[in-house]
């Protein structure tokens, strides 16, 4: 038969719970605002009941634990997708900086100075011929050649920015692993007696997805609560011990090049996608593409104009070519012509009004120096304009469409883990009125017990 003992611990089994709930509903309300945070719940049991003749009675509730409302599963997807996003956004960000490097199809410095290059051509070759225009080729050579130094510049400087923010995204990487690896041996240290550091779980958490940001990682949970970290196929978190990255420089047939390895070591890592494996493909294929192409332009003008240069003659020369070097960064204006324009061929012989040589060359703008149906020079400009705008709006796209992906899966995310103030304040209520309740019984039992001693 149960006695007023049993009711009151009853009672005040429901008074603990009803505080545990409240205490928890408090600490999400709290937390509402934190990053990572994902919501807490108590998990209920009841009491084992007492065995009577006629049945069994209850003895209460018991608090079992207290659990983080998470999806594993969500939250693995939301990092593939986020690594995806920040690798698409640098990319794109890269090709901006291209963008306005070169301008528009419409709109670029570089091809105007080109086509100015072969207007001055085509002035200089129109009879009666004014030998006095040789210094306007000269003076839009130059132009053109400042032009095509200006935009090798420009990449070189876009480049080095590139590998300051590779470097600075390997020391932020580095920074995060540590804190994780710190992390598992806090919560190892939490959970020795098996319950859950759900507070550092979560900042653990909230960690790795911002490593995700940099590189995609992948995540194994050992079963004393600690996670291993997997980056490019190598585990790099492993309990308390971390493997660190690092920036070196290899050599290349174009010199010297960053690349990224493992601290001890030191071998080269391929990343997969995310800030930094976007910002290597923006340096090693969207600029190095960029530059090779600006290359191949710059050594067919200078190969189409030397060849129909070295056939004509002046009256002081012949056989003299108009441009040095075979590329963006090393084209001039020959240094002979440079001191002398009356240097520059307008035929193949020093005849007055011979303008064979300067009327092929103004036509290089429009037909290779193959003839009809070969691409001239302007065309394969052009082509890298277009082709840069087609890379960048494919990017655009690409990025758009993922911040949707990502939007999505967040949203799903803080449905599942978020804390919704308008379901906390209807806990707190349903926490109150259950002490109200279990308060009401023990001042009962309080009443039966002063009632019992007073008929002693």
């Amino acid at each position: 038969m149960p006695g007023l003992n049993s009711i009151m611990d009853t009672s005040l089994s429901a008074l603990f719970a009803a505080q545990a709930g409240m205490a928890t509903t408090g600490h999400n309300i709290a937390n509402a605002n934190t990053p990572g945070y994902s919501r807490q719940d108590v998990m209920y049991s009841a009491r084992r009941p007492d065995i009577l003749p006629y049945g069994a009675l209850g003895r209460g509730v018991e608090v079992m634990g207290i659990r983080r409302i998470q999806d594993e599963f969500l939250l693995s997807n939301l990092r593939v997708q986020t690594s995806r996003l920040q690798s698409y956004t640098a990319v794109d960000s890269a090709l901006y900086e291209v963008e306005a490097i070169l301008g528009s199809v419409d709109n670029d410095h570089l091809g105007n100075a080109m086509n100015n290059f072969f207007n001055s051509w085509n002035a200089l070759a129109q009879p009666p011929m004014n030998t006095t225009l040789k210094q306007d080729v000269l003076a839009s050579a130059v132009s053109l050649v400042n032009d095509f130094h200006g935009v090798n510049e420009s990449l070189n400087d876009l480049e080095a920015n590139i590998e300051d923010n590779i470097q600075m995204e390997i020391t932020n990487l580095n920074g995060l692993l540590t804190e994780v690896a710190n992390m598992n041996e806090q919560i190892m240290a939490a959970e020795v007696n098996g319950e859950p550091a759900n507070d550092l779980r979560d900042q653990r958490d909230l960690l790795i997805t911002q490593i995700s940001e940099i590189a995609e990682v992948s995540v194994l949970e050992r079963e004393d609560g600690t996670k291993d970290l997997i980056l490019a196929g190598r585990t790099m978190v492993t309990r308390d011990s971390v493997t660190l990255f690092q920036s070196t420089y290899r050599q290349t047939g174009n010199g010297y090049q960053m690349t990224v390895v493992t601290q001890g070591n030191m071998m080269e890592v391929n990343l997969s996608p995310g800030r930094l494996q976007g910002l290597l493909s923006s340096r090693d294929v969207q600029v190095r593409n960029v530059r090779e192409q600006l290359d191949q332009v710059a050594a067919k003008l200078v190969s189409e104009v030397n060849a129909l240069h070295t056939q004509g003659r002046t009256s002081t020369s012949s056989g003299l070519s108009f441009f040095t070097g075979d590329s963006m960064h090393t084209i001039d204006v020959n240094s002979a012509i440079l001191a002398d324009a009356g240097l520059i061929a307008t035929g193949r012989t020093d005849a007055e009004g011979d303008n064979e040589i300067a009327l092929a060359i103004a036509n290089l703008s429009n037909v290779g120096l193959d003839g009809p149906g070969s691409e001239a020079v302007g065309d394969r400009y052009r082509a890298l304009l277009i082709d840069v705008a087609a890379n960048r709006r494919s990017f655009e796209f690409m990025v758009q469409n993922q911040q949707n992906v990502v939007a999505s899966l967040e949203t799903k995310m803080a449905s599942v883990s978020g804390v919704s103030l308008d379901e906390e304040g209807a806990n707190m209520v349903r926490y109150q009125n259950s002490y109200n309740a279990a308060a009401k019984v023990v001042s009962t039992v309080q009443e039966m017990y002063d009632a019992l001693m007073n008929m002693i």
